[in-house]
């Protein structure tokens, strides 16, 4: 009999034990660094051409999107969802019917980061309505895209390439290209000068501002448990989802602008 009490009581040691091993904190106090003001140094005074992101447009969209999502296990309620929202592509092609530029097209493409935490079933009680389980998550990706027309606040700044030159030369000797034609005066076929320019555009980019995510949740073939009725399980649900970005269009420009001086 004693035995067993020095057993049990060296069991309840070694657990103690191994619970206050699970968690550490260590602290160490930091010390206190001063700081010496750096006075900046900046360009003289007067006129400068400064290459800044200048807004182009700014837009709110809202975008509807339906989901079907497959849990990897059996759940019986939806914990927590969050969310966050990523852009993978963001294209401007200016196009407007009178030819100025005045709106273009927008393509954006992205997804919704969704961790979703959900509480399963691992046993219950017959005759009563008590259940337990463990609580598990589940990361997924909901892609969208969608194409819009943009007004332009500022017209972006595009040069286009010119067609290629040509350069003839004249010549009344065209025996020192080819020794068997007759001489005669005109274009000079031995020599020709090509000339080309190719411009490079700053291309138009995009800004995530805020996106607002309203959703439900549908659950998909729910089936109930005998046991506790008033329970259901499920491991597919449809979502729902209206998404609400509120996006700028920038492109870098040359913007004159005045320093002054400190």
């Amino acid at each position: 009999m004693n035995n067993n009490k020095i057993n049990t009581n060296d069991n309840i040691a070694e657990n103690a034990a191994m619970i206050g091993q699970c968690a550490e904190v260590k602290t160490l106090q930091q010390s206190f660094t001063e700081q010496t003001s750096v006075t900046p140094s900046v360009i003289a005074p007067g006129p400068v051409v400064v290459k800044i992101p200048v807004v182009i447009a700014e837009t709110n969209i809202t975008i509807p999107v339906e989901a079907t999502i497959k849990l990897d296990y059996p759940a019986i309620e939806i914990k927590r969802i969050r969310k966050n929202v990523y852009l993978t592509q963001s294209r401007v092609i200016p196009f407007s019917q009178d030819g100025q530029f005045g709106t273009g097209i927008l393509f954006i493409a992205g997804f919704i980061r969704k961790n979703i935490e959900y509480a399963t079933k691992t046993c219950s009680r017959y005759g009563s309505h008590n259940v337990c389980g463990n609580i598990r998550h589940c990361t997924v990706e909901v892609p969208f895209n969608f194409t819009t027309r943009i007004t332009f606040r500022r017209p972006p700044i595009f040069v286009t390439n010119q067609p290629q030159l040509e350069v003839e030369f004249f010549t009344d000797k065209n025996k020192s290209c080819d020794a068997c034609a007759d001489p005669v005066i005109g274009r000079n076929v031995c020599d020709q000068s090509f000339f080309n320019s190719e411009y490079f555009n700053e291309k138009p980019f995009t800004e995530l501002v805020r996106a607002d995510i309203a959703e439900v949740d549908i659950h998909a073939d729910p089936y109930r448990d005998c046991e506790n009725p008033t329970e259901q399980l499920f491991n597919k649900l449809t979502e729902k989802i209206v998404v609400n970005l509120t996006l700028k269009v920038l492109q870098n420009q040359q913007v004159n602008v005045t320093a002054l001086g400190l």
